[in-house]
Parts: structure tokens; C-alpha cells; sequence
């Protein structure tokens, strides 16, 4: 009988000390902060950006931001010292090549397809360019005037790249009048080569 008593005292004082001991739950004190969980990955977002745009964003890409060229007519002296690669590209951005015209007219001329047929396919080929058609012309006839031959000029090419399978929403079309000679002289040498449609990459 003493041997049960003792047994079973033991026991409970077995359990007692059980009972004092607390079994952690993970659960944090409402007095201090939960610890931070997530790894450095999660915390830290990857950014969204290719190697190359992130180099462009620090200036150090391969495509330089565009730029359009002087827009000063230069001297006379360097025109005709640059006169027949003028001709081909007036402003364009290269290898697109400028369209030439007539005088007041804004008509495609026969030797002026050919070119066009050469743009429509490097922009066929790259179809990621968007282009700014640039109407121009001579310093004949008033501001007004040249400022609307400008934009039909720049609407005739347009249509002309488009028939040939161009996406007309990559194409978009502007009029600089007179204000934008290539040649600064006053003479039909000088007007031939101002009256055109310069073709600018714009997305670069």
C-alpha cells in the first residue's frame, strides 16, 4: 500500500515538473516585432529590364539616342563638297534615301520609285523603325503655300511606302516649308536640292 502511494506521488510530481516547462509555439510576442522571413531574393524585386535596356539607361547601350542632324543649312562651300551624297540622302536618316520633286509639284517622280521601292523594303525588313516622312521645298512661293506642298509631298510618299506594304501606323508625316533648306543658295541648283521628303528614323 505505502509502495502505491509512493508510486503514485512520484508520478505526480513527474507531471507537475512537465507542466512548468513551456513548449515553444513559433507565435510571436504581441510586444515585439515579427522577424523578417523572406529571403534577400524576395525582398530585393529583380528588375524588369534586359542587360541592354539597363546599359541604355545608363547611357552605356549599343543604339545611341537619336539625334537629327544640323538643321542649319551649312555653307555652300560644304554642300557642294558633299553635293552627290546630298542628293541621295538630303536629311534622311541612312541607309533611307530622300525623295526629290519637282518644282511645285508633289508627284512621284519615275526616278524617284526605285528609291522608293529600296526604302519600303529596308523598312520591311526592320520592322521594328517607326519613320517621320519630312516635307520640304524651295524658297519659291509664300510660307503658307510651301507649308501645304510640304504635307502633300509628305502624304505622297506616305501613300506610295504604304502601297508597297508598309504599315501606315509606323509612318507619320510633317511639313517644314521652306524653313529647312539643305542648300542655303538662290538658284535652281540650290532649290532642286531643298524640294524633297526626307524619311527620319524616330525611334532610335
Amino acid at each position: 500500500m505505502k509502495m502505491k502511494k509512493l508510486c503514485l506521488i512520484l508520478a505526480l510530481f513527474f507531471l507537475a515538473s512537465c507542466a512548468k516547462k513551456e513548449i515553444p509555439t513559433g507565435a510571436p510576442s504581441s510586444s515585439v516585432p515579427p522577424p523578417e522571413t523572406a529571403t534577400y531574393e524576395e525582398q530585393v524585386s529583380p528588375s524588369a529590364m534586359t542587360p541592354s535596356e539597363a546599359a541604355e539607361a545608363e547611357g552605356t547601350g549599343e543604339l545611341p539616342p537619336f539625334s537629327e542632324e544640323a538643321l542649319e543649312a551649312p555653307s555652300e562651300e560644304w554642300v557642294e563638297a558633299h553635293r552627290r551624297e546630298l542628293e541621295i540622302y538630303g536629311r534622311s536618316t541612312r541607309p533611307l534615301k530622300a525623295i526629290f520633286f519637282d518644282f511645285d509639284s508633289f508627284e512621284i517622280r519615275d526616278d524617284m520609285k526605285k528609291r522608293l521601292l529600296e526604302n519600303a523594303r529596308y523598312l520591311l525588313d526592320h520592322p521594328e523603325l517607326k519613320v517621320e516622312l519630312q516635307g520640304n521645298c524651295d524658297e519659291r512661293g509664300s510660307s503658307e503655300y510651301n507649308l501645304a506642298l510640304g504635307e502633300r509631298r509628305a502624304l505622297a510618299v506616305k501613300r506610295y511606302l504604304v502601297n508597297l506594304g508598309v504599315d501606315p501606323e509606323r509612318l507619320t508625316t510633317v511639313s517644314f516649308g521652306e524653313e529647312r533648306p539643305l542648300d542655303p543658295g538662290h538658284n535652281e541648283r540650290a532649290w532642286a536640292l531643298n524640294r524633297r521628303v526626307d524619311l527620319v528614323v524616330i525611334n532610335r
